[in-house]
């Protein structure tokens, strides 16, 4: 009853990536609190700092790049268009909020040096604040900070609706539909052949655009989605370390603990027992 949720982000730094490549259905503004990234939104790639406000329309790749060891605090309003109100075929959202928050063309990395943008970066912080503090009526006044938020951005951003953005659109829906398909199989032993024979596409075009909007290979994206599934393995089961592997479509035990390494900078083993060690410590 309440579709809108705040994160707010002090990122591991011993990771390069601070948001991993994914898309949701929900709408997404972020403004960077601290430390300098790269945000890799709608097919570009911009450095963001200290109060650069990023506007991610439903349905967009985008993740978050930063130095190693290097310091970066965000925040994150991730809200259903439902949460706004209106009928789903009223003029306000059909005329403005949809190509707000639905469109490729939105995609929008904001520095704050006019009026209106402060306004903006003020109406974002007031959300936080409301979130945090969960006042009584707390819930309307963030929607209210909300839509004067979108108001800003519909009456001071021009959307350029052009052939371009329905190419794009289309690229970007084909590289769901294979995240979609790797994430459905990952336990299976996929090849480019597979890719290939699924989505009538040359191996050369599908590494070449998958890299294009996702900025990694298909078995790049594939892997780290594999050893995702394997923390949970690892926490919630007594499997033995093999067992993981080939349930999280590593058929080489060795090559599971080297990859598990890149990523999370410890082996297996060591992943199990600080969980079990902190489970200890709940308790």
């Amino acid at each position: 009853m309440f579709p809108l949720m705040l994160y707010d982000v002090s990122a591991d730094l011993s990771f390069e990536e601070r948001i991993g490549c994914h898309w949701h259905e929900k709408a997404e503004i972020l403004v960077i609190t601290k430390g300098e990234a790269l945000i890799h939104l709608g097919g570009e790639v911009c450095q963001v700092r200290e109060n650069i406000i990023c506007i991610v329309p439903s349905n967009q790749f985008h993740f978050l790049t930063c130095e190693l060891h290097k310091r970066l605090d965000f925040f994150a309003i991730v809200f259903h268009m439902d949460f706004l109100g209106g009928l789903g075929n009223d003029i306000v959202r059909k005329k403005y909020l949809e190509p707000c928050l639905s469109s490729a063309a939105a995609c929008r990395v904001i520095n704050p040096g006019d009026a209106w943008e402060y306004q903006l970066l003020w109406c974002l912080d007031s959300i936080r604040e409301a979130f945090h503090a969960k006042e009584y009526a707390y819930e309307l006044s963030i929607k209210i900070r909300l839509l004067e938020a979108l108001h800003l951005l519909v009456i001071n951003i021009v959307h350029d609706r052009n052939t371009a953005e329905n190419i794009s659109d289309h690229r970007v829906v084909t590289v769901q539909s294979m995240m979609e398909y790797l994430r459905r199989n990952y336990d299976s032993d996929i090849t480019l052949d597979q890719l290939e024979r699924e989505f009538g596409l040359s191996r050369g075009y599908i590494c070449r655009l998958f890299r294009s909007i996702t900025n990694r290979s298909p078995f790049g994206y594939l892997n780290d989605y594999r050893i995702q599934q394997s923390l949970d393995f690892l926490e919630h089961s007594d499997d033995e370390i093999g067992v993981v592997a080939s349930r999280s479509g590593f058929n080489n035990i060795s090559y599971y603990n080297r990859t598990f390494r890149r990523y999370m900078h410890m082996t297996p083993s060591e992943f199990r027992r600080s969980c079990r060690e902190l489970d200890k410590k709940i308790e």
